[in-house]
Formats: structure tokens, sequence, C-alpha cells
């Protein structure tokens, strides 16, 4: 889950790692294959993996944090039974995918290692019912959307237009985002757990400070992608990487508008 190889060691994994896992298998073998996306609902840009992968800054992706595809899925489409895990070395929170998954919830963007378990249970099940010419599709179910998630053990220090101290216990992040959900001024949001104040307090902004990593508070950015179940330095870097990441495809649409338009005047003069 954490990102601690150098380049170097990046690459040097990568120049040693098996190329197939399936180059050795028989014609008859069934599929293998998992396939991450860097969205949910199986959307974004795929990256496609064979082979039994104990730690995925082995696979490169290029739209990946670190050009690697560690910590890259949203949403999962395997062929055959497959085991993910959160950590490298199938360690952590690891789960089987056998099909589709459109959003892997507070798991998504930490996935780690992945390997091939077996066949697909629902093709084994199909298999053995029907004829061999037959062709059974098992329905998919769509997994509910998952709870959107804060940045943990984050503060967003400055920028601050109001305070709201809370004088009664059970208000938490859900209570402040609110708050700001309901407040157009607000572009972000700061809960301080109680310590300083007796049930805390919220600070809500009206820019974006710089994050920073502290155990005193859960924070939160206006329309920002969930944290899922990342916590400090990790929580900043998924969500506002990806928010920087939105405001440069939105920066590089704007200026392909311009140019567009730009042509179109010349165009109209000439003509």
């Amino acid at each position: 889950m954490l990102r601690k190889l150098t380049f170097g060691a990046t690459l040097a994994a990568m120049l040693t790692m098996p190329v197939v896992a399936g180059a050795f298998a028989g014609s008859d073998a069934p599929p293998r294959s998992i396939t991450l996306f860097n969205d949910e609902a199986l959307k974004g840009t795929p990256v496609k993996i064979t082979a039994d992968t104990p730690n995925l800054q082995t696979v490169t992706a290029p739209e990946g944090f670190d050009g690697t595809a560690n910590d890259y899925a949203y949403s999962i489409r395997t062929e055959g039974r497959w085991q993910v895990c959160m950590d490298a070395g199938y360690k952590t929170d690891c789960r089987e995918i056998d099909g589709e998954v459109a959003s892997l919830g507070e798991h998504g963007g930490s996935v780690s290692s992945v390997r091939y378990l077996g066949p697909s249970a629902a093709a084994a099940v199909s298999s053995a019912a029907a004829p061999k010419t037959a062709t059974v599709t098992a329905p998919m179910s769509k997994p509910a959307a998952p709870a959107w998630q804060p940045m943990r053990n984050v503060d967003l220090f400055g920028n601050d237009y109001r305070e709201i101290v809370y004088r009664e216990p059970g208000n938490g992040w859900e209570q402040c985002k609110a708050a700001c959900d309901g407040d157009r001024q607000c572009k972000a949001f700061t809960w301080v757990a109680p310590g300083r104040q007796p049930h805390g307090e919220c600070f809500l902004k009206d820019a974006v400070p710089e994050a920073s990593s502290s155990e005193c508070c859960i924070s939160g950015v206006k329309g920002a992608p969930s944290a899922g179940n990342a916590r400090g330095d990790a929580a900043i870097s998924r969500v506002m990487g990806r928010l920087g990441q939105r405001a440069g495809d939105a920066a590089e649409r704007k200026v392909g508008d311009k140019v567009e338009e730009g042509i179109g005047k010349a165009i109209d003069r000439i003509f």
C-alpha cells in the first residue's frame, strides 16, 4: 500500500517480472486475467494483468500516482477467480473477486498485490450443468455505492471564515461536512476532535489550504474524491493528487476550446 520503492528499484523489479503467467499453460486452460480501473463503474484507464503479482509497483500504469499500478484500482474485472490484497506480498484485507466489482468501496485506491486462484466458480457450475456447446451467462449483481470518506488524520490549516464550536457531544466530521455542503462560500472543512473544545469544533474555509498530516483532525474538500480507508499522508496523496489531475484535465480542455474558437474565428475572417 505504501509507496516506498525508489524509481531505480521499481525499474529493476519491472525488468525481472514475468511477462505472461499463462505463457506455459495449455491451450485448453481457462482464460485468466484481472483488469484494474482507476475509476469506479469500470471506467478510467484499464491495466490488464495476467500474472500473479506480489507487488503492483512492478506493473507500469501511466496514470498511476507513481507510474505504477500500486494503489490504482477503484473497480475491477476478472477472468477467473483472483485474490486482491491491500499490501504487497498478499497481505492485509485480502478478498476474492470472480467477475466484476463496480466499486471497491473503502478499499478503492489501496490494492497492492493480486494472484490467480482458479477458474471462475460461475463458469465451472455452468460447464457442469450445460452441454459443451452451450453458453451460459450468469447475471452480475452491482454492489452498492460506497460511502464518501474524508481525509482522516489530516489538517487543512488556514483560510477559515467560520468556526463552529459544538456545545454537546455527538457532533463529528459528518456534521462539519454538512455545514460546508450547505454553505456556497465553503470550499473545504476541518473537524477538530474534542480537546481544545470539550465537544470538538469545525472550521469552514473559503479556499483550500495546504494539507498536513495531524492526528487532531479530519478534513475534506468539497467535490473531492473519497479518501477511502487512507489516513494522513496517504489520504493527502490520494485526494489532492486526484484533484490536481482533474484540475489539469479541465485546464487542458479549456485551452483546447480556446484554440478551436480562435481557429474558427480566423476561418470566418478568411471567408
